[in-house]
């Protein structure tokens, strides 16, 4: 079955109830996997089905992300993927981090390479099935620098006993299809799959589906073609609008009403959408909270004006009663939001930006992961290259580049080199010994891991090591590193709590860590400040108003799309970015502002801004012109709430 839901449908809610129907009909409830494509979304659902049906019924449910559904099977089936039970998961840093050494020791491009375009490319190959041996690169220098290092970064990993974010489905994908007999096993394990956000997918995470689905074809998509806009990062929109094709006889339905915005900003947003090329599946979003003030199109004279404009009316809102945590301002490139967070500030507006830098992402605590992977996995070179010099003891590149040398010339791994420092006679006494005192540290903590508990033997090893320090006259950066550290080892004493000493516990954490720094999309808000964001983070959120701004050729549609040399790939970024503006507009419950901006300054001469496209046809009676605040006096009280603002900002308390 494909249930095409519409925004503001209530997709989520077909999934559990389904779920729960099934239960209510015998299916057992580990016979069911449902998936979808977030942390968030997983933990949402699972929540909902604990209300339906009960907690401990909810926890039998394989219920999870593709990726975390991956983790279960790569570990069930380690052995026939060639991998031990000690294996690691790479997040995009570390992945980031093998592609970077693996372009240093290439060194064709005439120039550095980001080493992000070229994971990119790596990964929507893996994604697209793609083997190194059967690509046709495009003459560009990155698709020929990635195609020439794909092969050597696959290789990588497979010495360092280590997969990456991909791997995690693409691996099960090769292995149901050349293994007939765990194909076999797995097909029997489920007896319904469902799967949220099926427009997301892309060609891996539609094979899985496929090779799990098992002769009955008890297989339930929810998605919305409208809103697919990640092809950038492999989604492919096809699988969706292909579903027939891939399961021959599937039912199709579609959902209609929307319960979430009012009359105006839905014949906007159905109008907009209508200009799509390709839309098999057509869908009309059909009002059921009625009529509401008509959308609001506000031409601005240039960028700083559109930002100021947009801070005025957000003050004017919250004078009026509108809660803070419940307006929005979305933008096409996260550039957009420097000249907002400038204007917010002067207006006194507090707001969150999505994006910012997680816990298990910071430096320290990745830092001090890595030296717990290396002694769980001796095999992990690339974490023991990371954490080699840090903190710093004389093991810098220079030394590194001597170490590596003697351990590839004796066929030692890099932590057999370094016991074996003190025979690398290129290296300083003071490295050589900080050198084997690593190793020893190593070492020590992985006899530890296999004999005492988990959390003390971490905290022996950072302390070994230096990245736990006692130092009362430390900076306060310093001290705030030691704290982050500090919750790091009591989260792991809170798993040994729950799990043992349990090595296996341990290695589970590690890679949840590994799984929610890539995945996760976590949004915390404490609902009193305005929510900065892109459209593309914005995706699946909502709020009573919403202001998308920029809404001018070369941003929205992005410049890529509008270039006269016009290519097939471009057309279909261009029906993306009309995707795009649709969930933009969506978003919004109550009131929405598309605005845009006239003129901008180039090289010191002012360009006129063509409207977006995406503005033209929408209904004339569901929208209006609206005056700008700079075409108006402030009110009194306007100046001195905004004086008064502006002098707390800058630290006269008694203003």
């Amino acid at each position: 079955m494909l249930v095409l839901a519409g925004a503001g449908s209530g997709k989520t809610r077909v999934i559990t109830a389904r779920i729960a129907q099934l239960l209510d009909r015998g299916v057992p409830a580990d016979a069911i996997l449902a998936v979808t494509f977030t942390n968030k979304a997983a933990n949402e659902m699972r929540e909902r089905l604990g209300d339906m049906i009960g907690r401990e019924t909810a926890k039998e449910i394989w219920l999870s992300t593709f990726h975390s559904f991956g983790v279960r099977f790569v570990r069930r089936e380690a052995k026939s993927l060639g991998l031990g039970t000690r294996f690691t998961i790479y997040d995009q840093g570390d992945s980031l981090g093998v592609v970077r050494q693996l372009l240093r020791s290439d060194a064709k491009a005439d120039r550095p390479l980001d080493a992000q375009a070229i994971l990119s490319r790596i990964s929507l190959w893996k994604n697209a099935m793609l083997e190194p041996e059967q690509l046709r690169p495009k003459q560009d220098e990155y698709d020929q620098a990635a195609a020439s290092i794909y092969a050597a970064y696959e290789s990588a990993l497979e010495q360092m006993h280590a997969v990456d974010f991909d791997d995690l489905v693409v691996k099960p994908v090769a292995l149901l299809r050349k293994r007939p007999g765990i194909r076999s096993h797995w097909r029997g394990r489920f007896a319904h799959i469902l799967v949220d956000e099926f427009q997301d997918t892309n060609a891996a995470q539609l094979d899985l589906v496929r090779l799990l689905a098992n002769e009955r074809g008890n297989v339930c998509v929810v998605g919305d073609d409208d809103q697919s806009i990640y092809g950038w990062r492999g989604a492919c929109v096809e699988n969706i609008l292909h579903f027939e094709q891939h399961f021959p006889g599937a039912v199709v339905t579609k959902l209609e009403q929307n319960y979430r915005s009012r009359t105006p900003i839905l014949n906007v947003a159905n109008a907009a959408i209508e200009g799509s090329r390709k839309r098999p599946y057509a869908k009309v979003l059909r009002p059921v909270r009625g009529a509401g003030p008509p959308v609001r199109i506000c031409a601005l004279s240039e960028p700083q004006e559109e930002a100021k404009f947009v801070a005025s009316e957000i003050r004017k809102l919250q004078r009026e009663g509108t809660d803070p945590g419940e307006i929005a301002v979305l933008y096409r490139s996260n550039t957009q939001a420097k000249l907002l967070e400038e204007e917010l500030r002067v207006a006194g507006v507090e707001y969150r930006v999505f994006g910012g830098t997680k816990f298990f992402d910071r430096k320290e605590i990745k830092d001090a992961i890595a030296y717990i992977r290396v002694a769980l996995n001796p095999r992990d070179e690339l974490s023991l290259r990371r954490i080699i010099n840090t903190p710093a003891r004389g093991l810098g590149a220079q030394s590194l580049g001597h170490l590596t040398e003697y351990g590839a010339a004796h066929r030692m791994s890099l932590l057999r080199t370094l016991e074996n420092a003190r025979s690398v006679e290129s290296l300083s006494a003071r490295a050589q010994a900080s050198a084997v005192r690593l190793a020893e540290a190593v070492e020590s903590a992985g006899k530890g891991f296999r004999a005492a508990g988990l959390a003390e033997t971490a905290a022996s090893l950072l302390r070994a090591v230096g990245m736990l320090q006692d130092d009362a006259a430390q900076s306060p950066d310093a001290k705030r590193r030691r704290a982050n550290i500090d919750f790091l080892t009591r989260s792991i004493e809170r798993l040994e709590a729950r799990s043992g000493a349990d090595r296996g516990a341990l290695l589970s954490l590690l890679h949840q860590i590994a799984l929610d720094s890539t995945e996760s999309d976590e949004r915390e808000a404490d609902g009193r400040q305005v929510t900065l964001s892109s459209l593309h983070s914005a995706k699946g959120l909502e709020f009573a108003v919403v202001f998308l701004i920029g809404c001018v050729e070369g941003v929205l549609p992005h410049a890529r799309t509008t270039d006269p040399k016009i290519t097939d790939a471009s057309l279909a970024d261009l029906e993306e970015e009309r995707r795009l503006f649709y969930v933009g507009v969506t978003r919004a419950r109550d009131l929405l502002y598309l605005t845009r901006h006239k003129d901008r300054v180039a090289r010191g001469r002012i360009v006129k801004i063509t409207p977006s496209r995406f503005l033209d046809g929408l209904p004339e009676a569901d929208t209006e012109g609206y005056q700008s605040s700079e075409s108006r006096e402030l009110g009194r009280q306007e100046v001195a709430d905004m004086a008064k603002a502006l002098l707390e900002r800058l630290g006269a308390t008694d203003a």
